[in-house]
Formats: structure tokens, sequence, C-alpha cells
């Protein structure tokens, strides 16, 4: 059983005629894109933002009507996956490196949905590396500065060399010591000169739908009822 697919087709079905969508990145994400593009090619009219170039790619082979930022004024509906959410409802994004670009969109959403198989429903965040994606010319400040925290940050590599966002930016991967208010943190190295964004986001999902073993759970956040 696929925990992930399941997340994703079962968040498709929130997708309706007339829609503007935010297209989430990452594994899970992947599924959703897949099932919105079978509804599309079965006669769904939509158009749809994708929060990142692989994502963008996805869509237009699947004949997804896309948008670009600049043509955007509203977000009907956002879906996206996550790599840690608490009971809360406060989740951890950006392990596939498109934190700032989900962000933005997810902040224009009227609804967003968080996808994910049961592994990363959590107690409490900080198991997963917090990424902060910062500009180049930042990224060793705000390094030392995060460190000054206590914390580990470790820049993001990949293919040998420094990984760059489709923004052409930097992560830094951060472990936080045990116990740290991840909320806290976030704001304090929001505030750092060179910081774009970081990969905390609470509080923006109206609902989660979650692959388990037994099915999908789909549970309603009270706090962002729709």
């Amino acid at each position: 059983m696929d925990m992930k697919k399941l997340a994703g087709d079962k968040a498709a079905e929130y997708v309706k005629d007339g829609m503007v969508v935010g297209l989430g990145t990452g594994s899970t994400a992947y599924h959703m894109v897949n099932a919105v593009g079978e509804m599309v090619k079965n006669g769904l009219k939509i158009q749809a933002i994708p929060t990142s170039k692989a994502t963008e790619a996805q869509a237009r082979e699947l004949g997804i009507p896309l948008l670009t930022i600049d043509e955007l004024d509203h977000v009907d509906l956002a879906i996206d996956g996550v790599d840690e959410i608490d009971p809360q409802f406060n989740a951890i994004k950006g392990g596939g490196g498109a934190l700032y670009r989900e962000k933005v969109v997810a902040t224009l959403a009227k609804e967003v949905i968080w996808i994910m198989d049961e592994s990363k429903l959590v107690e409490r965040l900080g198991a997963f590396p917090f990424p902060v994606e910062t500009v180049p010319f930042g990224m060793p400040f705000v390094k030392r500065r995060i460190a000054d925290m206590g914390a580990v940050p470790i820049l993001r590599m990949g293919d040998g060399k420094s990984y760059l966002t489709d923004s052409g930016n930097f992560i830094l991967d951060v472990q936080f010591a045990e116990n740290t208010d991840i909320s806290q943190a976030a704001e304090q190295i929001r505030d750092m000169p060179g910081v774009v964004e970081t990969g905390y986001f609470g509080q923006m999902c109206s609902r989660i739908a979650a692959g388990t073993s037994s099915g999908v759970k789909v549970m309603e956040n009270p706090h962002r009822a729709v």
C-alpha cells in the first residue's frame, strides 16, 4: 500500500471546476499532481500555480493549464506535502528545497491541505532538519548566527556542490537542541539579514490528509475552518 499515493489521491478530490490550485513539490505531492492531471484529462477546468520547476515540468507534461506568479491574484486551494506535522497542525516543510515558493503559494491560498504518509505525524517538531533558505551573500553570516543560538546549521549539498533552490539561494539544514521552541526559533532566524524564508509553516492548513496502513485519515484544523 502506497501511503503517499493514498494521501495525494484523496487531496485531489477537493479540487473543483474553476479553481486556481497551488501544486506542491515532493514525493507525496507528485502523486497529487498526477491525480489532478488525470482529472484535467477527463474534463476538469482549472488553472494551477506550481511551487517548483520540477512540479511545473510534471504539470505541463500532464496538460494542466498553468499560471505564473505574476499572473496570480488568488489561489483557491493549495495542496502540498510536509516533512513533519504536530497535533496543533504546525508543520516543517522544505526537504524538497521549495520552501520559499511553497510558502508564497500557501499564504495566497484561501484553503490549504497538507498531505503526508503517517510517518510525518509527530508529537513534537524538531527531529527533521529545519530548512532555512538564505541568499548566497548572507549565508556565512546566517550560519554563524544560527550556531550562536546553540543549533547546528549544515549547508545542504547536491551533486558534490552547494544545493541551489529554484530562486538561486542556499539552504541551511538546522538541527536544534532538544526541547527548542521551533516557532520562536523560526521567528528569530527569519529576522536575520540574508534569510529568505524558513521551513516553519505554523497553522496554515485547513485540513490534512494522511495515508496510513488502514487507509486515508482526514483531519480538519479547528483553527482554520473553511
